[in-house]
């Protein structure tokens, strides 16, 4: 067992502090903390949060400090990177941290948690956003610093603890807020950060999420994983200095595709499981995705000539994965990553159903859990080991679907539904590409442009202009402690509801409220010098700034709307090509 005296001193440390500084009735309530008692309690729970089994480590949850490499991040104005190591590395109290999928925000938010534990300056309050649900995001962190220090909810505590700056709020995955919840959350986290503006809170997301406007946080995005960053990450993961020597050098002479894999640390550590059991690197991403559930299964066997591992059912390697796919789009369709015991039950016996097999839906889901550890447990819940797993799988199933199903899908995301399956389209332009374009892509590229050409066949000022318009901010005047604050949030109206319209919409946003050129306004400017206007238009706000703004924002438009004009035609000669029969088909 480690010995984490020294821990427990610097965890004891802002506790003693608080009590320092603290009188009356609330430094009695921390003078009970300070007992061994419950200092060793709260250490033992912050330890256990930051201990996780992963899919290279899946026998046994494993602190993070063993294995875990530090990445980096860098700051909204790109001004370089730096390795984050702990919540000092950020220079803001409110941050926001992006990240892609597998770049491992949420294993991130809890090695941060462990760091903080050792820090000597706060008590650190993890919370998975997802599981705060209908109640306040206030009630809900009450209850998990009263749990962590083993008393009765105490909100007089808590809050005593937050104006001094002696607690960090890690709030973790903002964008798995199920969707009926997510603008009270934003409002929530937007309040908690205006109310303990000394507290240390840290959010984590994906990009492109309404968080992106919460107007008091600072914005950092994790940097993707660089070729010198391999040994160091392989070395802490696989604690095989040979097997890390041999795989990065057999990485550095792959193709440049599979170089793109190893961006993220989730696809890097796919790649290193991939290659501890077939001894080769794959060619593509399509070939290594396609490889991957097959080398799951066999990989706990691989070592044990002649033995292979009981299963529950008697279903065929081919079996066992086309029903997990059909498995991960029916869950990817309720929008769900965590699943209670009931829950996957019926989710396996719709996909069991669907691939037309015979198997027990308990055996089918021991199966993929025990050998394919694409499945966990967790709390009493069954998780997916990673998101972007469902997402993969769920892509393929419409990738192996007959044409007609495939149409079908492609249509309904078209009609609107594309917002709820992102990643699976990024998955499915790699995967099933003529599809994918055909039926989706290239209508919505017609669709955004037929929208912001309207009534003209070029591109012009007024277009541009035009577009601007129908993108807005607006006030919202809120009561903290009895005194007004503003709000503000995104709207738009635009006649068409669009993938790639989301796509330059997002691009504009970046430089309009993430980008200050030398001179400029602030971008409240007009709305402090017109107190009575509620709604401003970007096309308004870039007047407000100054000309640098307006130029480079109706450049980057103009830039991409050409772009896309072009990508048009590119797409359209493809798909004729594609389809027409050439003479060397003729027998």
């Amino acid at each position: 067992m480690p010995d984490f005296s020294a821990a427990i001193a610097l965890l004891r440390k802002p506790i003693e502090d608080l009590y320092s500084s603290s009188s009356g009735l609330v430094k009695e309530k921390i003078s009970i903390l300070r007992t061994a008692s419950k200092m060793n309690g709260l250490h033992k729970k912050l330890w256990e949060s930051q201990r996780v089994k992963t899919i290279w480590h899946t026998d046994r949850p494993l602190s993070l400090s063993t294995f875990f490499y530090p990445v980096s991040v860098s700051n909204e104005d790109n001004e370089g990177s730096t390795k984050l190591t702990s919540l000092e590395n950020l220079e803001n109290n409110h941050n926001i941290i992006f990240g892609t999928v597998g770049q491992g925000k949420s294993i991130l938010m809890r090695y941060l948690l462990g760091r903080e534990i050792r820090s000597g300056v706060r008590v650190p309050v993890f919370c998975e956003l997802r599981n705060v649900e209908e109640k306040s995001l206030f009630s809900y962190l009450t209850e998990r610093f009263s749990l962590l220090l083993g008393i009765k909810t105490d909100i007089e505590l808590m809050t005593h603890f937050a104006e001094k700056g002696k607690i960090s709020f890690l709030l973790d995955g903002f964008d798995e807020i199920d969707t009926i919840n997510v603008q009270k959350t934003l409002v929530e986290i937007d309040d908690l950060s205006y109310k303990f503006p000394m507290c240390r809170i840290v959010l984590s997301s994906r990009p492109d999420t309404e968080c992106k406007n919460l107007s008091n946080f600072y914005a950092n995005r994790i940097s993707p994983l660089e070729n010198e960053d391999l040994f160091g990450f392989y070395k802490k993961i696989t604690k095989d200095e040979e097997f890390t020597n041999r795989l990065v050098n057999a990485i550095t002479a792959s193709p440049v595709k599979i170089k793109e894999l190893v961006k993220t640390p989730l696809l890097a550590t796919l790649l290193a499981i991939s290659y501890q059991t077939a001894h080769k690197i794959p060619l593509d991403f399509a070939e290594f995705y396609d490889e991957l559930f097959q080398i799951l299964l066999v990989r706990h066997d691989g070592s044990k000539l002649g033995w292979r591992r009981q299963r529950k059912t008697k279903l065929n390697d081919r079996e066992i994965q086309q029903i997990f796919e059909a498995f991960c789009f029916a869950t990817r369709r309720r929008q769900t990553i965590t699943l209670d015991r009931e829950n996957a039950y019926q989710f396996a016996i719709e996909s069991i159903r669907e691939c037309d097999v015979t198997s027990d839906p308990q055996g089918f889901i021991e199966d993929v859990k025990n050998i394919t550890c694409l499945l966990v447990d967790e709390a009493k819940k069954i998780n997916f080991v990673h998101a972007s797993v469902q997402e993969f799988f769920a892509a393929r199933y419409i990738k192996t679907r007959t044409e007609p199903v495939a149409e079908k899908f492609y249509s309904q995301l078209l009609a609107g539904k594309w917002a709820n399956w992102m990643e699976e389209i990024q998955f499915l332009r790699q995967i099933d590409t003529h599809r994918s374009t055909k039926y989706f892509i290239l209508p919505d590229i017609e669709k955004t442009i037929k929208d912001i050409l309207f009534t003209s066949d070029k591109i012009t000022k007024d277009t541009i202009d035009n577009y601007l318009k129908t993108l807005l901010v607006k006030k919202r005047i809120t009561l903290r402690d009895g005194v007004s604050a503003e709000n503000y949030y995104i709207d738009k109206k635009q006649r068409v509801n669009t993938y790639h319209y989301q796509i330059i919409n997002t691009k504009i946003y970046s430089i309009l409220f993430r980008q200050n050129f030398p001179g400029e306004n602030n971008w409240r400017s007009g709305f402090q010098q017109q107190p009575e206007k509620t709604t401003r238009s970007y096309f308004e706000i870039c007047i407000d700034k100054g000309p640098a703004s307006y130029a480079k924002v109706s450049e980057v438009a103009a830039i991409w709307i050409t772009q896309q004009m072009r990508e048009k035609l590119h797409m359209l000669n493809s798909i004729r090509k594609n389809e027409s029969p050439s003479q060397f088909i003729d027998l």
